[in-house]
């Protein structure tokens, strides 16, 4: 499993917490601390919203390692951003190592990040595709669950450009329903962990569950302060200002508001 982070707040460096944190997301992809495989070396991914006036991210991702990549190192010192997402990747076996399986992924406005995998996933595939509208088909572009799920996200938000939480989390859930009833009708009985980051640049949400209750999902935390909010699958500091994300629960965070918890109801 890989390992990811997100932050909302005042335009800042994505260097601070990439980098020069005490156990930063590059840090996490040679040495994670809370997985039992502490290398995510199998290329990474940042995706940002720019301070101009355009609802579209930018994305930046290689099939380097991250603790090796020069350009990742540039661009993080340089781009200020209110709202990124960054994921190191443990690519699953099975699933090729290119960009086109970088995460995170995008369409329109979205990003999408996946720390997980749907066990057995060749089980499923096929009818995970028939699944999806024609719009949602011809976005996938690689060949990962992780992609496959967004693109059940984006039929089930429907409007590319909505900014509501509850259809936002409406969503997700009837995503998360139409994998189970997929995996169900596949005869899958593996575990299928599923911790999901999504955003539109003012609205993001974060899950953390599992189907199995004997196979918890990926480690997931996070720190608030007046000003911004940061989510990762591993604290980035020894500070108590770090909670634990509950199982089966999903994180809201809205532009200008509190973070908000919240059960997940697929």
């Amino acid at each position: 499993m890989c390992r990811f982070l997100a932050y909302s707040g005042p335009p800042t460096l994505m260097q601070e917490l990439l980098l020069d944190s005490a156990y930063s997301l590059v840090r996490q992809s040679r040495h994670a601390r809370m997985r039992f495989e502490p290398v995510n070396g199998d290329g990474f991914g940042v995706g940002w919203y720019p301070q101009h006036d355009d609802p579209e991210p930018g994305t930046f991702v290689s099939i380097e390692p991250a603790w090796s990549n020069r350009n990742l190192r540039e661009i993080a010192a340089k781009i200020l951003t209110p709202h990124f997402f960054a994921h190191v990747r443990d690519a699953t076996p099975g699933m090729p190592v290119s960009q086109a399986n970088c995460h995170p992924f995008k369409h329109g406005p979205w990003l999408w990040m996946h720390n997980g995998f749907l066990g057995e996933f060749h089980k499923t595939r096929r009818y995970l595709l028939e699944a999806l509208s024609d719009e949602a088909f011809e976005s996938i572009q690689g060949n990962t669950d992780s992609e496959h799920a967004f693109a059940l996200f984006l039929d089930a938000v429907g409007r590319h450009h909505e900014t509501d939480a509850d259809k936002i989390l409406a969503a997700l859930n009837r995503t998360l329903t139409i994998i189970h009833d997929i995996r169900t009708r596949a005869g899958c009985r593996t575990e299928a962990p599923m911790n999901f980051a999504v955003s539109n640049g003012t609205t993001a949400l974060f899950t953390r569950y599992s189907e199995l209750e004997d196979h918890p999902p990926p480690t997931l935390h996070y720190a608030e302060s007046a000003e911004s909010i940061i989510v990762a699958s591993e604290p980035l500091s020894d500070s108590d200002a770090w909670q634990e994300v509950g199982i089966n629960k999903v994180l809201i965070v809205e532009k200008g508001k509190a973070i908000v918890s919240a059960d997940l109801d697929p």
